[in-house]
């Protein structure tokens, strides 16, 4: 029997552990004890993934542990003095050396082109979380493993530097390092390229950073493959919903004699296919192009490239509040403003469910950010309230565990008729079918998204 965890609290600290629905008690305290609450539930999921973090599968490792990352870095900027705050700072800054230990049990070779992706994003946020432990060393041990491998190899095998490429040129493939499966090119291999150049860039700007041009060149290479695709309205990569609003699709697919956009695999591609985490990982991106337009405008006109700022700055805020209001009207349940995977059968399974299980914590983690909030144009407070919520409430109780589903099945099928309205196209699907999903991962990707949403929940927490 699995014993219950108790931590010393009183009073409303206390509805956390219960599991008493926070939301429910907030309003009739006599004081406002919804940042306690809050930051106990956060403690409690942390305790969760410290059981379930160290298991054995690298893109998901990567992913769940930059979700911990930036649920991290949410807790110490709400709660820097807290003790037990604190002490999780300095279990994850251990846990990151472990961490670093797995990735170089791997070769490179081995591995796919999205997989640097994740984990060189994380390694970022590795580096951040050590500066400010004060472990330098380990945090240039992480920067270099997203710059000199993670963003290289993406660069040297996963993009196209053909000019083959058709309707839209390069692009990045979702193949092996090695180079013997060229892949797909689909939306997160791209926006993985596009978010962790710019990141990178961003960060030479207050850094030394060596020929740091290289990565604002690439992330302007990625800016205008997405964009290029936006514009062929025929081929609806960017799909506009019946209503407002826009998602873009798992990936871009033009059927005609000399296209080079027609393979229906790796994973296995169905028409309308929409994953929730590309829409947070692109909208990131987007926000980080429009921050760097200044040092976009001068390196362009650099290289004699005409470049009309004003008119680039347009299209880049038009098309965050256009995803921003798919995210709004098709990614959240009218019947209980809840969040929601789009109903694709690719992302539930059964062959890929356990891949995609993660997106709803990576969407929320990068819109949940408060510059991407700034720009996104549309409300999400509520919605993340009601979502972390669920959680709760539908959670292990004798462990914390966050579980795959949060929602009833009754609501589950309200929300899928209302993404049919809005996509044109819905599978009847409410459940992940991640039955041969092994459970120490599965835990971990599930825990990853309760952090996810937490962590969205306390940076827009108001104090």
């Amino acid at each position: 029997m699995k014993r219950r965890k108790f931590i010393t609290v009183t009073g409303a600290s206390a509805i956390a552990v219960s599991g008493v629905s926070p939301l429910l008690t907030w309003a009739c305290s006599e004081s406002n004890p919804t940042n306690e609450v809050l930051k106990q539930q956060a403690i409690l999921a942390f305790q969760r993934f410290e059981e379930v973090w160290d298991f054995q599968d690298f893109w998901k490792r990567g992913n769940t542990f930059d979700a911990c990352l930036v649920f991290a870095e949410a807790l110490h900027q709400r709660w820097p003095d807290d003790t037990e705050v604190v002490a999780i700072q300095d279990k994850v800054g251990k846990m990151l050396e472990e961490n670093l230990s797995f990735f170089n049990s791997y070769d490179p070779g081995t591995l796919w082109a999205d997989d640097f992706g994740w984990w060189g994003l994380m390694a970022l946020n590795a580096r951040k979380h050590l500066l400010q432990l004060g472990n330098k060393e380990l945090a240039d041990k992480y920067l270099k493993l997203s710059t000199d491998l993670c963003w290289e190899y993406k660069k040297k095998t996963a993009y196209d530097h053909t000019d083959l490429a058709n309707p839209v040129l390069h692009g990045c493939r979702n193949g092996d390092a090695n180079g013997d499966s060229l892949g797909v090119k689909n939306t997160v291999t791209n926006v993985l390229l596009f978010l962790l150049s710019s990141r990178i860039y961003r960060l030479s700007l207050t850094e030394n950073l060596p020929d740091n041009k290289k990565y604002l060149d690439m992330a302007y290479r990625q800016w205008i493959w997405f964009d290029e695709w936006f514009k062929l309205g025929e081929y609806q990569y960017l799909k506009e919903l019946s209503t407002s609003g826009a998602l873009v699709q798992e990936r871009p697919m033009a059927f005609f004699e000399e296209s080079t956009y027609q393979e229906k695999i790796h994973p296995p591609w169905a028409e309308g296919w929409v994953w929730t985490g590309d829409q947070g990982m692109l909208v990131a991106a987007l926000t980080d192009m429009l921050a760097i337009k200044g040092e976009l405008s001068q390196y362009l006109i650099s290289k004699d490239i005409d470049f009309y700022v004003n008119t680039y700055e347009s299209r880049l805020r038009d098309l965050i509040k256009r995803i921003g209001l798919g995210v709004k009207n098709a990614l959240i349940a009218d019947v209980d403003s809840i969040i929601r995977e789009a109903p694709c059968l690719s992302s539930f399974g059964p062959e890929h469910g356990r891949d995609y299980l993660a997106g709803r914590g990576i969407m929320m983690r990068y819109l949940g950010n408060e510059e991407v909030r700034n720009l996104l144009g549309v409300d999400l407070s509520t919605t993340i309230e009601k979502t972390v919520n669920a959680i709760w409430k539908t959670r292990d109780q004798s462990t914390n565990q966050v579980q795959p589903e949060f929602t009833s099945a009754e609501n589950d099928k309200l929300y899928v008729e209302q993404f049919k309205a809005l996509w044109g196209l819905a599978d009847d699907v409410h459940k992940w079918d991640i039955s041969t999903m092994k459970e120490k991962n599965k835990f971990g990707v599930c825990q990853s998204v309760g952090l996810d949403l937490i962590g969205a929940a306390i940076k827009q927490d108001k104090h």
